[in-house]
C-alpha cells in the first residue's frame, strides 16, 4: 500500500456527506465517551493486548477505481512472535497477478507505537515471474527499489532510518493507534520508491467532521496525508496529489479503505474492507462482457 507513490484518490465529492465529528472538539464530553468505546470495540487482539497499534486480520475487496468492478481480494494477518510482530498481506487479482507484503515490527510499550524491524513488497506477473520489489531493512537502513522484465531497474540506497518510519500496512497501523489515542494531529515517516528508495515526513491531522462513503456503511472518518519534501515543497507540493484514507469510529477507528497505486507508476487500485451487505452491492454493479 503506497501513500506516495502516484495518485491516490479520484473521489466524486458528491457521493460524501459531511456530519459533524461529535466528539471532537466541538464536544469534549462525547469525545470520552467515543475514546472508550474505541477501546472496547475495535478488534478484539488489540483490545486484549492492550496494544492500540496492532491491526485485527482483514480481508479486502479490490475495485477497479474508474468502474468499481471488482478486480481482486486480499488478506492481511497477523502473527505474534516473541516481543515482535509478523505481519503478511497476499492480495491476488482476477487476472492473475498477485503481490505479497511481508513485516516485521519490534514491539514496544508504554503505548509508544511498534518499530520497523524488515519490511518487503513482492509482486508478480500472471505466470509467476517478479515483476517489481521493493524492501527496507529498519535496523540497517538498506533499502532496494527493484524493476523486472524487459527493462530491469535497480534502485539501491542506504538510508537514515527514524525510528518513527513505517511502510504499506504498518503506516496504517500507525494511524489507526494514533486515532485510537485520541491524537488530533499525527506524524511519522514513510519508506516510499519515488522511483528510488526514499523517506518521506508525513503528517494527518483529524477532522472535525465524518463523511459519508458509498463504498463502507457508517460515519466515517476521512483523513488527509500531506508529505513534506522540505526546501522543496514549493516546487513539489503543486504535483503532488491529494492522499485520503478512510477510518470507522465506530470500530475502534479501523482502516477500511483508500485509493493507491500498487508500486510506483503501477496500476491504481482501490481497496475495501470486506463487511457485511458488500456482496450484494457487488452483485448489483455492472459486470464485464462474457469472453
Amino acid at each position: 500500500m503506497h501513500l506516495f507513490a502516484a495518485s491516490i484518490e479520484k473521489t466524486n465529492r458528491a457521493t460524501e456527506s459531511h456530519r459533524p465529528f461529535r466528539g471532537r472538539r466541538a464536544n469534549p464530553g462525547k469525545l470520552f465517551v467515543m475514546a472508550i468505546v474505541a477501546m472496547l470495540l475495535p478488534s478484539r487482539v488489540a483490545a486484549a493486548t492492550g496494544n492500540p497499534f496492532e491491526l485485527a486480520n482483514t480481508d479486502i475487496t479490490i475495485f477497479a477505481p474508474d468502474t468499481e468492478q471488482v478486480i481482486g481480494h486480499g488478506h492481511y494477518k497477523l502473527t505474534h512472535l516473541q516481543g515482535a510482530e509478523l505481519i503478511e498481506g497476499d492480495n491476488k487479482y482476477l487476472d492473475g497477478e498477485f503481490d505479497r507484503e511481508t513485516q516485521h515490527v519490534e514491539l514496544t510499550s508504554n503505548g509508544t507505537p511498534p518499530l520497523l524491524i524488515t519490511y518487503q513488497h513482492a509482486f508478480y506477473n500472471a505466470d509467476g515471474t517478479a515483476q517489481y520489489l521493493e524492501s527496507l531493512d529498519g535496523r540497517t537502513g538498506a533499502a532496494v527499489c527493484q524493476w523486472f522484465g524487459t527493462s530491469p531497474d535497480v534502485r539501491s540506497s542506504t538510508l537514515t532510518v527514524p525510528s518513527d518510519t513505517y511502510a504499506g500496512a504498518t503506516q496504517l497501523a500507525l494511524l489507526v493507534g494514533r486515532l485510537r489515542q485520541g491524537s488530533r494531529d499525527i506524524t511519522f515517516h514513510s519508506f516510499n520508491c519515488l522511483p528510488a528508495p526514499k523517506i518521506v515526513a508525513v503528517k494527518a491531522s483529524t477532522p472535525n467532521t465524518t463523511v459519508a462513503w458509498q463504498q463502507y456503511p457508517g460515519d466515517l472518518l476521512k483523513l488527509e496525508m500531506i508529505p513534506d519534501f522540505g526546501w522543496l515543497n514549493a516546487i513539489v507540493a503543486p504535483f503532488v496529489p491529494h492522499i485520503y484514507a478512510w477510518f470507522d469510529p465506530a470500530a475502534g477507528f479501523n482502516y477500511v479503505g483508500g485509493h493507491f497505486d500498487r508500486f510506483y507508476k503501477g496500476r491504481r487500485v482501490l481497496m475495501v474492507r470486506s463487511h457485511e451487505g458488500a456482496q450484494a452491492a457487488q452483485s448489483s454493479s455492472p459486470q464485464p462482457p462474457p469472453q
